[in-house]
């Protein structure tokens, strides 16, 4: 059951107990996203000396294109955790604002 199928209106303590419990979730979530962040910025710096006109270039083939498909992935996993941070983020707003 979530706070919005709730068939009577939630107590004080309740909605204390919600807030709590979603600001846990905002701050486990902010730290994902920002680690996932970081990681796909730093990923994506690896890849820049592998591209043609770089020193790095002739090892393209063997590491080069691995480093794009990490980089892939990691944009996957920033996508994910930054949406779930902001509709978490979202939903607490909901119910500091009293909309349920």
């Amino acid at each position: 059951m979530t706070i919005f199928d709730a068939e009577r209106p939630l107590s004080d303590e309740e909605i204390v107990g919600v807030r709590q419990y979603a600001r846990e979730r905002i701050g486990l979530w902010r730290k994902r996203s920002l680690y996932s962040t970081v990681a796909l910025l730093l990923s994506c710096a690896f890849v820049y000396p592998f591209l043609e006109g770089h020193p790095l270039h002739k090892y393209w083939e063997s590491f080069g294109k691995y480093l794009i498909i990490v980089s892939m992935t990691l944009l996957v996993v920033f996508v994910y955790c930054t949406g779930v941070f902001w509709s978490a983020w979202q939903a607490l707003r909901d119910v500091e604002k009293g909309q349920t």
